[in-house]
This record gives C-alpha cells, structure tokens and sequence, in this order.
C-alpha cells in the first residue's frame, strides 16, 4: 500500500471519530421523569353495620366492625373509633329503624342497652302498643313472628250464650313483639308466644281492649305480599267496635 492510500485512510478515521465525538455532544442531556406519588387521603375509623338489621333487632359486638372513613366525608353523628367508644358499649343495643350492612352507627338509629324505652323507640310515632296473650290456637300455630302483619278476629257467645260469632275487627295490623323477642330470630321458624304485642293508634287501642274483655281475640297471621286492589280502608261494625284495615282508625 503506498503511502498516500494510507494518508487518506488516516485522514478518513479521524474525520469519522471527530463526527462520532461531535454527535455525542450536540445530543440533548437524557430527560429526568420524576414520579408524583398521589396524596394520602385523610381517614377516620367509623363504626359501621356488618349485616343488616330490621327494626327492633339487636347489635353485637361482631354485627359491627370499625372501617377507615374518608374524613372530608365525615358526619358528626358518626361513631367514631377516636371518640373513646368500644364496639362492646353498643352489645345489647336495639335498631329504632331499619340499618343496612355498611351503614355508619349513629345514635338517633339506636337504642342502648339500659335505656328505657326498647318498645318505645320501635313503636311508629303517634301509635300505641296492646298485649295480648295468646295460644297457639289463636295465633297460627306459633308462626307469627315480630314484624308480622295479621288480622284480629273477635268471637263471641257460645256456650250458653247462644251460636259463636266471629268477626274480622282489625286488618293488617303490625306486631310488635312475642313475648319479649322485638325481631325475628335467624334460627326461629316459629315462636311459642304467651304475648303478642300489636300496634294500634289511640282510638283502635280502646277499641280493642273493649273487644278483648268482652269475648275471645284470635289472630290470623297475612301474607306478605299486598294483593293488588286492597288499598281503601273499609269499615264494619259490631257493637261498638269498629273494624279498621291497616290497624288504623
């Protein structure tokens, strides 16, 4: 190889690593991408329903849990796990009305244990609540539970006061209580009542009293399905007792 072949050769080399070098410091500085962690969000432990619970019914210490609760979103009324109470304060406790499983804890939906008043705080405002005893022959066997809706049926004569008569003198009255269970258990098919707590309004609770002292109060336990149609009150009388559908005047 002659000598001015390899002086062009040299001459190319360098050229190429001078281009090399001068590419690598006109290319822009590698971008840095910073990663932004999204902010934490504030949260207080609430107490909350663990299953649901009718009217009536009673809470435990493992029917409720303790769950972090966005604090932005946080009502007064809430219990909360900061507020010094225990999940073991609220055993015995009694739902005033109906809390779905999820649901905060709040005062003005419970009754606690040793406060007067377990059958006052289920009774609808404005309305009264009568005993009866019962058998099972005149409470359907032991199948009506609390919640239940039934009619009360009032017989009278017999015996030597000549043919029985039986009238229907209140519908679709709600029961209350049997004996003194407020809600139906779980594992209750049937409850072997010796009392059965109704509610009525004032002048229906009169009007059963006098019905009860003069003859025989059977009930007769309703569906609990509506059947379409049955919605106007419809009033008989006997006496002077008045029947009412829906256990209201």
């Amino acid at each position: 190889m002659n000598v001015s072949r390899m002086a062009v050769l040299a001459v190319a080399l360098v050229a190429g690593v001078g281009a090399f070098f001068l590419m690598m410091n006109n290319s822009p500085a590698p971008q840095t991408v910073q990663i932004i962690e999204p902010a934490k969000e504030e949260t207080v432990r609430v107490l909350v329903a663990d299953k649901d619970f009718q009217r009536g019914e009673r809470l435990g210490v493992e029917t409720v849990k303790w769950v972090a609760w966005p604090k932005k979103a946080l009502s007064p009324s809430f219990i909360t796990e900061a507020g010094g109470v225990k999940t073991e304060d609220l055993a015995g406790a009694v739902a005033r009305t109906l809390i779905v499983a999820g649901e905060p804890i709040i005062e003005q939906k419970i009754v606690r244990a040793g406060n007067s008043g377990l059958m006052a705080a289920i009774l609808t405002p404005g309305m009264r609540a009568v005993t009866l005893r019962v058998s099972p022959e005149t409470a359907s066997g032991g199948f009506i539970l609390p919640g239940d809706r039934v009619d009360v049926l009032h017989t009278t004569g017999g015996r030597d006061g000549g043919a029985p008569r039986t009238r229907t003198i209140f519908e679709n009255v709600r029961v209350l209580a049997v004996n003194a269970m407020y809600a139906e258990a779980p594992e209750a098919a049937h409850i072997e009542g010796a009392t059965v707590t109704l509610e009525f309004s004032p002048g229906d609770a009169e009007s059963f009293i006098s019905a009860r002292a003069n003859g025989t109060l059977s009930l007769a336990l309703r569906s609990v399905f509506q059947p379409e149609g049955e919605v106007e009150s419809q009033t008989r009388r006997s006496s002077d007792v008045t029947v009412i559908r829906y256990g209201r005047s």
